[in-house]
Order: C-alpha cells, then structure tokens, then sequence
C-alpha cells in the first residue's frame, strides 16, 4: 500500500481525476434503470467527467498532509467536491439544452436554467453522489496516508 500511496500523492490531481471520475461514472450508470443505461450515456459521461475535473482541483488539498489533517476533513472536501462538480455541470447543460432544442423566453432564463438544473440534479441523484464523494475522499486521504507498519494515521 505503500508505493501506492505516494505515487497517489506524487500524482494528486490525476490520481483524484480518475478516482472521482471513475467512481462517479460507475455510481451514475447504474442509477439508470437498465432500458435508459445506453440512451442516457452522455449524461452519464458528462457528470463524470464534472466530477474528474472537480476531483483535479481539490486533489493537491485532499492529499496534502499538512492541509487536510483527518480523514474525516477529507471526507468533507470529497463533498466539496461533489458540489464542485455540480457547479461545473449545471451551467454546461443549460448551454448544452439552450443550444439544441431549448428556447428561452424571456433574458431572466439564461440565468434560471443553471440555477434549476443545479438544484434539480442535487435532488435526483446529486444527494447520492455527494455521499459517495465523501467516501471516496476519504478513501483516497487513507491509502495516501497508510504507513509501512500498517497503523492508522498519527493524526487520527
């Protein structure tokens, strides 16, 4: 677990892109019911990589030592970064439906659109993914914290 660790601290924001990333993709694709999975891939596609790009932010944080000091901080920036994530994709959608089949009526619902596709995905299944964000923060602060001899971390 060792070497694991510290080439996951040496590579912080890829090790987190892909772990987010990867976990979220998985979490997201199986939410679907099995008719939707494949028609619903794009979706699917874009919350994951909201949450890759969201996870290579705050990696260099979630795996610095001096910054984030418990594991369960971590757990709290894996949060962070779900709602990272949200704020990333939510505005991107709206341009994505107002550029394909969406018309506005009025100037005010450029501005409503993000703020309700953000609000209505954290009610869908943005609850659910957070939780799993927060696992995966921790999980990620746990390997790249485990010690040779096997014990917890010192601060813990």
């Amino acid at each position: 677990m060792k070497p694991f660790g510290s080439c996951l601290r040496q590579h912080s924001r890829t090790g987190c892109a892909l772990a987010f990333g990867v976990v979220t993709l998985a979490v997201q694709h199986f939410v679907w019911l099995p008719d939707a999975r494949m028609s619903r891939l794009a979706l699917t596609a874009a919350a994951g990589l909201a949450h890759a790009l969201a996870g290579a932010i705050t990696g260099p944080r979630l795996l610095d030592g001096t910054r984030t000091r418990t594991a369960g901080q971590a757990g709290l920036l894996g949060a962070g970064t779900s709602l990272l994530a949200l704020l990333l994709f939510a505005p991107l959608f709206a341009m994505f439906l107002l550029a394909t089949e969406l018309r506005p009526s009025s100037p005010l619902s450029y501005v409503a659109l993000p703020l309700l596709i953000a609000v209505f995905a954290f009610l869908g299944d943005g609850w659910a993914l957070l939780i799993v964000s927060m696992a995966v923060g921790w999980a990620l602060y746990r390997v790249a914290a485990y010690q040779a001899t096997g014990q917890r971390h010192p601060s813990e």
